[in-house]
């Protein structure tokens, strides 16, 4: 049975860098439907840039860790809330992004204005960013889940799932085989707020510890650890909050228009 552990790390490896790979594949796409496939070369510099920077982040983010050994459980505490929200935010997102049109909007509004300038370092920049992006993401939600599970899991997890997505990279940058765009967004969507709402349970739990947040417990609200559930109410009003808004960002995007 798989674990916890490894169904996180997969996930977040898989939708972090198969996001990257969308929206190169899709820049170049769009490039060659222009007639501008002569900057594809600025694109590969851009992407490798990206990844080269994110390398020296993860140094840096692990220097900053042994920095703050001493304040081990806040700085615990702070990177799992901080991941949780961003974990959200990326959720909701890709929510409104699950109909294609909508995402081809979001690809043509990234770089059109670069092309129509003629700017290739500001198609740099877009392309750059969008990746490393990714990258930073990446890094901070692997940080927060490892400070849950163990690294044993994470890594296998982690292996598996850049060898899917290299298979799929290959497919989609090689092949011209298209990704069905609804399904994908929707699935992974819904990981991502599975782990916002354990990150955010897991992060206060921590603060908790140190005395920064009070402990009210709520013994009807059932301990699930691997969920990040505890029986208190100071973790359970946020994440009901997150679930509340996340009902609503569901409703927006696949309720409301039809209902007008």
């Amino acid at each position: 049975m798989l674990s916890t552990a490894f169904i996180s790390s997969f996930t977040i490896i898989f939708r972090e860098s198969l996001e990257a790979v969308l929206i190169v594949a899709a820049i170049y796409g769009y490039l060659n439907q222009i007639g501008e496939s002569s900057a594809k070369k600025i694109i590969n510099y851009a992407w490798i840039s990206a990844l080269l920077f994110g390398g020296l982040t993860f140094i840096g983010a692990n220097y900053l860790f042994h920095l703050t050994a001493e304040h081990a459980e806040i700085v615990e505490g702070v990177t799992s809330i901080v991941a949780s929200l961003i974990l959200f935010q990326v959720g909701v997102w890709f929510v409104s992004k699950a109909e294609a049109n909508k995402w081809k909007e979001y690809i043509e509004s990234k770089i059109q204005c670069a092309i129509s300038n003629r700017d290739r370092f500001t198609l740099f920049m877009v392309v750059f960013f969008a990746v490393y992006r990714e990258v930073f993401e990446t890094i901070l939600f692997y940080k927060a889940l490892l400070l849950q599970f163990d690294s044993e899991s994470i890594s296998f997890g982690f292996i598996v799932g850049v060898f899917v997505v290299s298979i799929i990279s290959y497919l989609i940058l090689k092949m011209s085989v298209r990704v069905n765009l609804r399904y994908y967004f929707i699935a992974t969507s819904a990981m991502l707020f599975i782990l916002s709402i354990s990150f955010l349970g897991y992060g206060i739990t921590e603060l908790q510890e140190v005395g920064i947040f009070d402990t009210t417990l709520w013994l009807f609200i059932p301990k699930i650890t691997i969920l990040g559930i505890y029986p208190t109410m100071e973790t359970f009003i946020p994440q009901l909050c997150l679930l509340i808004l996340l009902s609503w960002s569901v409703y927006n995007s696949f309720f409301r228009k039809k209902s007008i």
